[in-house]
């Protein structure tokens, strides 16, 4: 049976956050090795022999996991983002910059090991999850789709106010040439009465 690993962290750059494991091996030197290739806002599954490390970099902080090669990938994905959901939920005005080596250990841990178990026992829960996620894209590509109509329309607008302020430009200063020539008319007409 394929297995999510009860091995996670939460970074800060490279300092670790809190971690929860079961087993003891190279696992966290694989994944603190792996840290100095994830940038900032990126999301990715990386396969290292028969393991993936899964990972989200967000907000500086990056939710990292690990499962065999055989483990559902939506499963792991929804484990990931659980995490990183119930993590934001509880640190949401935190800096972390007082934080020291697994400083959020004794808080964190047991929701890491209980997000494991629950994965691990229920690796198709996470196809909900994914379907909520297709449905949230599809919004957001309607949203994009509604601006880029909006857009387009406002474009067109400042295209005919553009037209609209060049006229008004030429119109008044048509209308200055003509004051300018009654002033002159009138001033003259002062200097005949005079």
């Amino acid at each position: 049976r394929s297995t999510l690993f009860p091995y996670t962290t939460l970074f800060r750059s490279s300092i670790p956050l809190a971690g929860y494991s079961n087993y003891t091996g190279t696992f966290d030197q694989a994944c603190v090795n792996y840290l100095k290739n994830i940038g900032p806002g990126t999301s990715a599954a990386v396969k290292i022999d028969d393991y993936v490390i899964f990972y989200i970099n967000d907000n500086n902080i990056t939710y990292l996991i690990m499962a065999d090669n055989l483990y559902p990938k939506e499963a792991a994905i929804g484990c990931l983002e659980s995490i990183k959901k119930e993590f934001v939920g509880i640190y949401q005005n935190r800096t972390f910059e007082d934080v020291s080596n697994f400083g959020l250990n004794d808080e964190f841990k047991v929701k890491l090991r209980m997000k494991f178990d629950y994965f691990n026992a229920n690796t198709d829960v996470s196809n909900e999850t994914l379907e909520q996620l297709k449905e949230h894209m599809n919004k957001m590509k309607d949203e994009v789709i509604n601006a880029s109509g909006l857009l387009q329309n406002r474009g067109e607008k400042l295209q005919v106010l553009s037209e609209n302020a060049d006229a008004l430009s030429s119109a008044s200063n048509n209308d200055y040439k003509s004051s300018k020539k009654v002033k002159r008319a009138e001033c003259m007409k002062k200097v005949k009465i005079y």
